[in-house]
């Protein structure tokens, strides 16, 4: 059974949007996000943000965020106000028109625990959260778990390189970068590289 999905938006014809293209009927709408905050919806919600509407209390956004998987909409993103919800405890964050197939896809993917950002975020994520020191625990992680190549794909992704820019740097294939990325997720049991730079960082 899927989550409860749970539409914060001002806009009728955006939440029957949003609702359409993800075929999910039973959708929730709600007016803003202290409605949702007062609700007693379940833990276990994922909800679409309107960043529309009007600025909320950053506490009540880290409340939201920290109980349910919150999707930040944007009608005109960028990658500053990417990073600021991510930073906020947004699980995703992508463009309020987007195509249906790209909105399920991005609520599957915070549904299954990982994180959706476009490719720009992505990379300055883990370049930002990569610099930072990675404690011993992790270090002896790094060096019992992965295999020697796998370390040298960490270490550049570490600095925010993309897959085509750790092919180049290795000399190996982006296909053989792929193989070594999900063999390194497995291992970490996360589901995408920004989980890796935090688990890393944060062990």
């Amino acid at each position: 059974m899927k989550p409860a999905l749970i539409l914060i938006t001002a806009s009728p014809a955006l939440a029957v949007y949003w609702s359409e293209s993800l075929q999910r009927p039973g959708a929730v709408s709600l007016p803003d996000l202290a409605t949702l905050a007062m609700s007693g919806e379940p833990a276990d919600s994922t909800v679409l943000l309107d960043l529309a509407l009007p600025a909320v209390p950053a506490s009540l956004t880290a409340e939201c965020a920290g109980r349910y998987r919150l999707v930040a909409l944007s009608s005109s993103p960028t990658d500053d106000e990417g990073m600021r919800w991510l930073e906020q405890g947004a699980a995703g964050y992508a463009h309020a028109m987007s195509t249906p197939d790209l909105l399920q896809q991005v609520v599957e993917t915070v549904e299954m625990g990982g994180t959706w950002v476009g490719r720009s975020i992505m990379l300055k994520l883990c370049a930002r959260f990569g610099s930072r020191p990675v404690p011993a625990a992790a270090q002896t992680v790094v060096q019992t778990r992965l295999s020697s190549r796998e370390g040298e794909v960490v270490q550049a992704l570490r600095k925010g390189k993309s897959n085509k820019e750790i092919a180049r740097e290795l000399d190996i294939s982006e296909r053989t970068v792929k193989a070594h990325l999900t063999s390194v997720f497995q291992k970490f049991g996360v589901e995408d590289r920004l989980q890796l730079m935090l688990k890393l960082t944060s062990a």
